[in-house]
């Protein structure tokens, strides 16, 4: 890996999450009482950089907030979690992204409701290419899709390993953004619509064949993951735990999957320690919350329970 100020650079979404824990999803035309509620900081990339950082890892963010308590709120639970934020753009006159997250209790499941400010998106011409530059690795969501593009292709031209968090088609870009990519993971519902394939394993071969992407992971939730490494298919489990929320399951298995591939470890070890870092996390309300430490997540490994610090 290259002799680089930071370990991993990610460019994409942050998000303000409100949670509200209920004790079934309400149907229409009822009323449903609220027995918690949480304020939390989420979002694709700023969650997995926040993982990123609590395994050890040097990280910096680049995206956008707005000029609000829930932009500055944003900043704040990043700088805490010692993720460098003096790229973020703090757009005057727009609204932070966010989202309201109804989380049945008990099941751990959620619904998504989201917003995000269109004076939000990352122009392509505000990437800095030097901050790219700077890192061993780089994290995109593909959310902002030109700008994401292009600093896959600068990371390219510097031989610097790309990982992208890839959930929607956000136009044609989107499909350049999967060419310029060494790890690309999403998840199954995404895979299934975007292949036609039903079966997990034909679905990351088409992904790997259609854009020569080296290695496809497919998120399974509950039943692990399904990955294409240089066409060859393996099946991973997770781990089961008592679940509390899922949110940022998915942000957080990418965090640590940057993490092992930063070690330069094996495949089946990273997607180990990514399941087992993304279980502890789900017994915590809140993205980011749960994250473990590296200490968490190699005695859970080792011992088969969850530790407390």
């Amino acid at each position: 890996m290259h002799a680089q100020p930071f370990d991993v650079v990610g460019l994409g979404l942050n998000a303000m999450d409100t949670i509200c824990v209920v004790d079934s999803f309400p149907q229409p035309q009822s009323k449903a009482r609220i027995k918690e509620l949480h304020v939390e900081p989420g979002g694709q990339v700023a969650t997995a950089l926040a993982t990123c950082s609590r395994l050890g890892l040097k990280a910096r963010y680049i995206g956008s907030v707005g000029n609000d308590d829930a932009g500055r709120a944003q900043l704040a639970s990043l700088r805490a979690e010692n993720v460098d934020v003096e790229y973020v753009r703090v757009v005057d006159g727009a609204q932070t992204q966010m989202a309201m997250i109804v989380l049945v209790e008990g099941v751990g499941e959620r619904t998504i409701l989201w917003r995000r400010d269109p004076q939000l998106n990352f122009p392509a011409v505000a990437v800095p290419s030097e901050v790219i530059l700077s890192a061993q690795l780089l994290h995109l969501d593909g959310c902002d899709s030109e700008a994401a593009v292009k600093a896959a292709r600068l990371a390219r031209s510097a031989a610097i390993p790309v990982v992208a968090d890839i959930d929607e088609m956000y136009g044609p870009e989107t499909e350049e953004l999967f060419k310029r990519t060494d790890y690309v993971i999403v998840p199954e519902e995404f895979a299934v619509q975007l292949t036609g394939q039903q079966k997990p394993e034909e679905a990351a071969r088409t992904l790997m064949t259609r854009y020569r992407c080296p290695v496809v992971g497919i998120t399974l939730g509950v039943r692990g993951a399904v990955f294409c490494d240089h066409g060859e298919i393996s099946a991973s489990p997770a781990f089961k735990v008592p679940v509390a929320d899922t949110t940022g399951a998915g942000d957080v298995f990418h965090g640590a999957f940057i993490y092992g591939v930063l070690r330069s470890w094996s495949l089946p070890r990273i997607i180990r320690f990514a399941h087992a870092t993304a279980a502890i996390k789900c017994t915590q309300i809140g993205a980011r919350r749960g994250i473990p430490s590296l200490q968490q997540v190699e005695t859970f490994l080792d011992q088969g329970a969850i530790p407390h610090e």
